[in-house]
């Protein structure tokens, strides 16, 4: 077909999702959250356009994913490793806190997320989010009472509190975009980049 979209075309349109991703798929960051838009567009070798849809997108990730609100143009989505996301929720401290804002304090990693998909769907972002995809806790309940935050030049997110814990995750999510990235050159096809992060996971 002259509007197939070829490995390079694919590897240049999901370039960006594919290195915010790559901390997840390596189970280094429980979830990310992102704004995934409809359509991908770009041009082939002929000059015709050709989309990447957003149901592509997420069979080519291959990663577990949830869309707390779809609108017009793009949807913000949860992608997240379940062993990760799990453990991170299952932390006493995570699991406390989120029972006292209302979330099912026996529920499964599903049915956390379903409720934070139903507070997103009727109201603006859930500042709790930032547990999901692996925020300190005392980052997340100090943003949302609102103390004064730590002086942190460059951060990732606003600091509550001692700063190592919270610098320590940032550098870590860091490393795994920026390796993410030298993978992402590397790779001939996004197949490939998926395998090298994958095999990098497992070992």
């Amino acid at each position: 077909m002259a509007n197939r979209i070829d490995e390079r075309h694919r590897k240049e349109l999901l370039g960006f999702l594919l290195v915010k991703t790559a901390a997840v798929r390596r189970g280094i960051k429980p979830a990310e959250l992102l704004r995934v838009r409809h359509c991908y567009e770009t041009a082939n070798e002929d000059g015709l356009r050709v989309c990447l849809y957003r149901r592509d997108i997420y069979e080519i990730l291959g990663l577990d994913y949830i869309e707390l609100k779809v609108e017009k143009s793009s949807s913000l989505v949860i992608f997240y490793n379940p062993s990760a996301l799990e453990s991170t929720l299952s932390e006493p401290h995570n699991r406390r806190w989120l029972a006292r804002l209302g979330y099912p304090e026996s529920g499964t990693t599903a049915d956390l997320l379903q409720e934070l998909r139903r507070r997103a769907e009727v109201e603006s972002l859930p500042h709790e989010v930032g547990v999901f995809i692996g925020y300190p806790l005392k980052d997340v309940a100090g943003f949302m009472r609102r103390i004064p935050a730590t002086p942190v030049h460059n951060g990732a997110w606003r600091v509550y509190g001692s700063a190592k814990e919270s610098m320590d995750r940032m550098a870590a999510y860091a490393r795994a975009e920026e390796e993410a990235r030298t993978v992402l050159r590397e790779s001939s096809c996004v197949d490939e980049f998926i395998g090298r992060i994958s095999l990098r996971a497992a070992s």
